[in-house]
């Protein structure tokens, strides 16, 4: 099976599909507008978020893969191992690096990776690249997907200018909204197994966290 990120995102991406077949039954299928903007916008508001979640949730879902196969923390990719002492020195708690001791390095990068996904503010291109190159030694993420960064980071966008104009925002038309949700799909599909070949690679055994999707 995939990752759990990836079947948690193929049932969250279910309700832009019900507003896709809701608009459809709305419209009725004759020419024009039918002042249905609000269910397209919807549409790419939830697809965003389930995107979002998705990364995140994929990501911290690496990081434990990571530290389940690695039994010592210079086993890691060297972008992680830099991360976590670059966490440790700069953190205000001055017992940090006691946390460090034993196994306690894999909490302390469990719980980094939590908190950094909690301070993403917008799943585009170049704050993914950063958090998954810090976080697992992965730094071709936006290379995976089909749709190229550039496309990803349009749509990103355009949530966020729904977000932050309502109505006012540009209209978006069902047959985009379509096009959004196969864009995503891809991505989302193509993240899960670059992600897997990329842990295959960097973690002892050779073996892959999860089933490549096709």
């Amino acid at each position: 099976m995939p990752s759990q990120a990836y079947s948690d995102y193929c049932r969250n991406r279910i309700d832009v599909e019900r507003l896709i077949e809701s608009h459809g039954e709305l419209h009725g299928g004759g020419p024009g507008k039918k002042g249905l903007g609000h269910i397209t916008r919807s549409g790419v508001v939830m697809l965003c978020a389930a995107w979002e979640l998705y990364t995140e949730s994929l990501v911290v879902e690496a990081v434990r893969y990571l530290v389940a196969k690695c039994t010592l923390p210079n086993q890691l990719p060297l972008p992680v191992q830099k991360e976590i002492a670059r966490h440790v020195r700069e953190s205000r708690h001055e017992l940090k690096p006691l946390m460090l001791s034993g196994d306690g390095w894999k909490q302390v990068l469990i719980s980094h990776a939590e908190q950094s996904c909690a301070r993403i503010n917008t799943p585009k291109s170049a704050p993914l690249k950063s958090l998954y190159t810090s976080l697992t030694g992965f730094d071709l993420l936006p290379g995976s997907w089909p749709c190229g960064a550039a496309q990803l980071d349009t749509f990103v966008g355009i949530r966020g200018d729904i977000a932050h104009r309502g109505r006012a925002a540009d209209y978006v038309k069902i047959g985009e909204l379509r096009s959004y949700l196969e864009m995503i799909d891809a991505a989302a599909k193509a993240s899960d197994n670059a992600v897997s070949d990329h842990l295959v690679a960097v973690t002892p055994g050779g073996k892959k966290p999860w089933r490549i999707t096709t």
